[in-house]
């Protein structure tokens, strides 16, 4: 079959030069106030110039509350969005299109408490383990009208400013993930139990969104695939339930990955979550974006054949900004997957990746 990877593809009104997406990433050039260090522009800039279709923003926090790590870039304060509007106008100006991906940390923090915005973790149960040690504090409806609020007052700045779409993170372990996920949605009200109710804040979120921003908007979502343990078996049903509310929601494309894509990308998997992806196909008309495993024309074609629009990459990405043009030439990427790239050998050895090579300044510190 012919290569339809650098074809041209539509997501809503945005219209893509070829098949092939950078997914959001965790750069980590966020200074604590949470403004963008000029290796940002920097590098969405390369990665804009090197042709890829679009950037999915690193995860971008909507207020102080919903910040997950130190080094994480937000979109909540005015000195944030200038700063972010910087990077949009680096990749605009190289030809690119830039997407915003707006989050809630929920439970999934990982800073000290003494830096945790309001001394509380919000997630849908109360009372468990976050990363950072702190025990949650279960959402109310008062907090779920604020953080909607959030989300819908930070996609109307990234439309004002011209960010070509937004992107709604359900995925990862995050809030609005931590609502559809059965092992962290422990609720019995109407916002817990059944697929249907542990979707609806999250489909709130995405509606007043949607309400806001008017409908040709691009706004996308991002959710995952998969679940923890047992609670998997079904979840494998409910994830084509929520994919089916999405679309009717108003949603332009889901980009599906999964809650265990860091164990697969070590042990070099391929295509991680193609197989749910080929079930929620069936199942949607939307565009379906596929995110893990892509490491080549190869394996990113597999995804295509199988009916997804697009792929999208992520550590490759970190290997190699310009890791378009080296799939269009044919060539796989270097990656490895020791994901050391999401560790601290940024501030360690001053490169990104372990394919890289030492700066001098570094090399000598060794």
């Amino acid at each position: 079959m012919a290569s339809t990877l650098f074809t041209p593809g539509q997501i809503g009104t945005l219209t893509l030069p070829n098949r092939v997406i950078r997914s959001a990433t965790q750069d980590p050039f966020g200074h604590r106030d949470g403004t963008c260090d000029a290796k940002q522009v920097d590098l969405y800039r390369e990665i804009a110039a090197a042709g890829t279709g679009a950037i999915i923003t690193a995860y971008s926090y909507i207020s102080p509350e919903a910040r997950s790590t130190g080094i994480q870039v937000g979109f909540a304060t005015p000195e944030q969005r200038a700063s972010q509007k910087e990077v949009l106008d680096a990749v605009h100006a190289a030809g690119g299109r830039l997407i915003l991906q707006l989050m809630h940390a929920g439970m999934n923090v990982f800073m000290p408490e003494k830096h945790v915005a309001g001394g509380k973790l919000l997630a849908p149960t109360g009372g468990l383990k976050a990363p950072n040690e702190m025990e949650t504090t279960e959402i109310t409806p008062a907090d779920m009208d604020k953080i909607r609020a959030d989300f819908v007052e930070a996609a109307k700045a990234a439309k004002e400013l011209g960010f070509d779409g937004i992107q709604l993170h359900c995925a990862h372990g995050y809030l609005l993930s931590q609502f559809l996920d059965p092992t962290t949605n422990l609720r019995t009200d109407d916002y817990g139990g059944s697929a249907e109710n542990r979707f609806r804040f999250p489909g709130e979120c995405l509606t007043a969104i949607r309400q806001a921003v008017g409908p040709d908007y691009p706004v996308l979502v991002k959710v995952n695939t998969n679940c923890a343990g047992e609670a998997d078996g079904a979840y494998a049903q409910d994830i084509l339930y929520f994919c089916r509310q999405f679309e009717a929601l108003g949603a332009d494309a889901i980009e599906l990955s999964g809650y265990n894509w860091l164990g697969l990308g070590k042990k070099k998997v391929p295509t991680f979550y193609l197989d749910r992806a080929k079930a929620i196909r069936q199942e949607v008309k939307l565009p379906l974006i596929l995110v893990g495993g892509v490491r080549g024309p190869e394996s990113a074609q597999a995804i295509l054949d199988a009916g997804i629009d697009f792929v999208s990459a992520s550590r490759p990405f970190i290997c190699q900004p310009d890791f378009v043009q080296h799939l269009e030439k044919g060539e796989d990427s270097p990656c490895i997957g020791c994901t050391k790239c999401l560790g601290n050998i940024w501030a360690k050895e001053g490169r990104r990746c372990v394919k890289h090579p030492i700066p001098p300044e570094f090399a000598t510190q060794a």
